[in-house]
């Protein structure tokens, strides 16, 4: 026992191998870090919730769209590039520095202008002066240590992990107490900036090297012209990811906004940081077996197979608990983002899974699929969101992002089919164990919940406990065998 001990510790801190070796060390360090991330992220939720009121949680959701979305239509896809770059790397690494030290300074200057705006829109003049306190982070950003991007290029996640689990802990610490003491929405807004300077200090003391203020004009272009459907995918994708957000706020309120808000974040939680995890190590791994198509095809379809396995059984053991989890976890304030709760976890789960189909886009030169792929979902969301949020409230605002995001998971499977030369079955079919045990897993956990007159925290956590049992029994075939080839993970050359 001891000797695997210390071999796992041997293997995590250093930094030799192939790309399987170094892919493996890459997702176990992210692992934890997502982990840490998730935890953190789940109490900070908790706390504030208990802390603050929901047109505060609205309030702010209104100041990140607006930060969010100047930061996205801005995007460069510089980091994309760099991962995807084969040649000139340092030279490159300079010049998007440089570049995105000028985009953060224009941000912030167009944002402050933009402000009264916002604010007049909603009728909320506070808006205005929380966004433009809010335009700091775009200069803070823009100082970001750029070689955090070489680290991911090279699948060493090591230094990342220390790096971002601080950064977390900070942020964690400042937001809650600054809620404690102020208890009104500048406490959030206060504690997004202190975490973005936090995040840039700690960037230049934690990650190796300092990148140079120059421009080269020719990797300028060649990053501009490899980033320009990323730019446009991460503009669309922004869209249909807020476009929720700004017609719950106008039709129904920052009351209302502020349900959802928790519905879809608690939702999403699990599995978006199981997507974002792997996000880092997979792009990275993607771009390095582009020119190796059956390898290629191979990865994605062992990755959609861990995904599956991650998500489906924490979307479905959310639905089966939602109520449950907002009233004794949230407080019975939070009940009424229960019925949206459960159909943003069907949102939460297909958009963890058909993220990776991204990814592999951008990893073998072909970002043009997932831009025209998400703009026609785009549109479907337009036509979808107003009506079904004025006729239902927050049902129909989930049932209209939801709808669209899984319909384009079913046809990216025949786009990914032709692109990788997939057969068509093999997607579903490696999901189908995770999607048919998850399903087992929460008629158990509803059943049990059933037996019981009133849920407590310690029932909460018996019912949990319970679904992750059964999962785990009915899936202890697929344990057993990662167990069997840990020791042959940890030594190849």
């Amino acid at each position: 026992m001891m000797l695997r001990v210390k071999d796992l510790f041997h293997f995590l801190m250093s930094s030799d191998g192939n790309i399987l070796r170094r892919l493996l060390r890459s997702g176990i360090w992210v692992g934890l870090s997502s982990a840490g991330f998730s935890i953190l992220s789940f109490l900070r939720s908790i706390i504030l919730a208990r802390l603050l009121t929901p047109e505060i949680f609205g309030m702010m959701s209104i100041c990140l769209v607006v930060i969010r979305g100047m930061e996205i239509f801005s995007e460069t896809g510089f980091g994309a590039a760099l991962i995807h770059r084969q040649k000139d790397f340092d030279d490159a690494r300079d010049t998007a520095f440089s570049l995105l030290i000028g985009r953060g300074i224009l941000l912030a200057g167009i944002t402050i202008m933009i402000a009264p705006v916002v604010a007049s829109y909603y009728d909320e003049p506070l808006l205005s002066k929380l966004i433009r306190l809010l335009s700091i982070v775009f200069i803070l950003n823009g100082f970001h240590n750029i070689n955090t991007v070489a680290l991911q290029k090279e699948l060493d996640f090591k230094r990342l992990a220390y790096f971002e689990q601080l950064v977390s802990v900070i942020s964690f610490i400042t937001v809650v107490v600054l809620a404690y003491f102020l208890r009104n929405v500048w406490a959030l807004v206060l504690g997004h900036v202190v975490g973005s300077f936090v995040g840039v200090l700690l960037s230049f003391i934690i990650i190796p090297g300092k990148p140079r203020l120059r421009v080269d004009s020719t990797i300028a272009r060649e990053l501009f012209q490899y980033g320009k459907y990323i730019t446009g995918l991460t503009v669309v994708v922004f869209l249909t990811t807020e476009i929720d957000n700004l017609v719950l706020g106008k039709v129904l309120g920052m009351g209302p906004l502020g349900y959802y808000v928790i519905a879809y974040t608690l939702a999403n939680m699990p599995t978006t940081q199981i997507s974002k995890a792997l996000a880092k190590i997979i792009f990275p791994a993607f771009s390095k077996l582009q020119a190796n198509l059956p390898n290629l095809r191979a990865m994605y379809l062992h990755v959609v197979r861990l995904l599956g396995f991650l998500a489906f059984p924490a979307g479905v053991g959310i639905v089966a608990l939602a109520p449950e989890i907002i009233g004794v976890i949230y407080g019975q304030k939070w009940m009424p983002c229960v019925p949206a709760l459960r159909v943003l976890c069907v949102f939460g789960v297909f958009r963890t899974i058909g993220a990776m189909n991204g990814y592999l886009y951008n990893a073998i030169g072909r970002p043009n699929i997932s831009f025209y792929m998400n703009s026609v979902k785009l549109l479907v969301i337009i036509v979808l969101i107003y009506p079904l949020t004025v006729r239902f409230g927050l049902l129909g605002a989930s049932f209209a992002v939801t709808i669209p995001l899984v319909a384009q998971f079913g046809v990216s499977i025949f786009v990914m089919a032709r692109v990788i030369n997939l057969r068509l079955r093999d997607v579903p079919i490696v999901m189908t164990q995770s999607f048919c045990t998850s399903v087992i897993m929460g008629v158990v956990v509803w059943f049990f919940r059933n037996t019981l007159d009133q849920v407590s925290i310690g029932n909460l956590m018996v019912l949990v406990g319970s679904g992750a049992l059964t999962y785990m029994i009915l899936n202890v075939r697929q344990f057993l065998y990662v167990m069997r080839k840990r020791k042959y993970l940890f030594q190849m050359d």
